[in-house]
């Protein structure tokens, strides 16, 4: 049997099990990636009843050879071996050629986010005088004090919207609340009075009644940005105009790192943080625990001393 179908089937199955674009499309992605190198180093067409343990070994040497990160490898053979064993569980095949296969050691970088400087200056960087500053100030102050995903970003709708909290439909198709500060329910209420009065003088310059998509962040024409790669390259460019340091990463993701430390420095649980950033297991939590600095520990515990709250 063809791989590439078997593939195809592959992810309709995930599809059908409500697993989100994103997540389908990472899978493609990696798939394709061992299919062209198969094409390329082995044979073509690809059948299924062909691929060994031994193709995996030197497909890893070629992934290793390109220099890429041991935790994207690992991502990648991680995907493969669901693949397999649904092939497995359907009987197509008897048993997984990467049933053996271990995963890449890896090494666990410190995460290095902002400071409480830098994101004031990325908030700085725009400005409420035009819609697309509006929007991208509001973008940075949602992620920044909500500790958000971009994809939930993304799918944000106005009657997700309350005086202070939002309704987050995060992974899983899983709903929960996050709380809103008084400052950030400013900003998000002063973006959306610009982006109406925006978009209905625009629809009445071009003569259009086209209604615009129910999302709160949408794109230059109303309609709802569809790619993470926008909000990406917002953040990147926002980050090189506020001067910030070359070792942080200027992505949403860096802003869920940057609210997840500053909610522990200032004494927030590890439970309600978890909750909040919608984490099915502490421990995925506990990763964000390495980002505080000594300094940062040492001004924590000194508010939490036992001493201190009895004498």
């Amino acid at each position: 049997m063809h791989y590439e179908r078997l593939v195809k089937e592959y992810l309709l199955e995930l599809k059908l099990e409500n697993y989100s674009k994103r997540t389908i499309e990472s899978y493609e992605q990696h798939h394709r990636k061992f299919i062209d190198y198969y094409r390329k180093e082995i044979s073509s067409p690809i059948l299924i009843e062909d691929v060994s343990k031994i193709h995996y070994k030197l497909f890893i040497s070629f992934l290793l050879d390109c220099q890429l990160k041991s935790s994207y490898i690992n991502a990648i053979l991680k995907t493969h071996k669901a693949f397999w064993n649904y092939l497995v569980a359907e009987k197509v095949v008897k048993v997984s050629p990467l049933e053996t296969i271990r995963l890449l050691k890896e090494t666990k970088p410190l995460l290095t986010t902002f400071n409480d400087k830098e994101v004031k200056d990325m908030l700085n960087v725009w400005k409420f005088d035009t819609y697309l500053g509006a929007r991208n100030k509001c973008i940075i102050a949602l992620l920044a004090d909500t500790g958000i995903r971009v994809s939930e970003l993304l799918n944000l709708k106005d009657t997700d919207l309350a005086e202070n909290y939002i309704r987050i439909l995060g992974k899983g198709n899983k709903w929960r609340v996050v709380p809103i500060s008084s400052e950030l329910n400013y900003f998000i209420t002063r973006y959306r009075r610009i982006r109406d009065k925006h978009f209905y003088t625009l629809r009445n310059y071009h003569g259009k009644t086209r209604k615009l998509d129910e999302q709160l962040i949408l794109g230059k024409t109303g309609r709802k940005i569809k790619t993470v790669t926008n909000i990406e390259l917002i953040l990147k460019e926002t980050g090189k105009r506020a001067g910030v340091r070359a070792t942080v990463r200027c992505s949403p993701h860096t802003l869920r790192h940057y609210w997840t430390v500053k909610n522990l420095q200032m004494g927030q649980d590890i439970f309600t943080i978890s909750k909040m950033l919608g984490h099915s297991k502490l421990d995925t939590t506990k990763i964000y625990i390495s980002s505080i600095t000594d300094e940062q520990l040492v001004d924590k515990a000194v508010k939490t001393s036992p001493l201190g709250s009895i004498l």
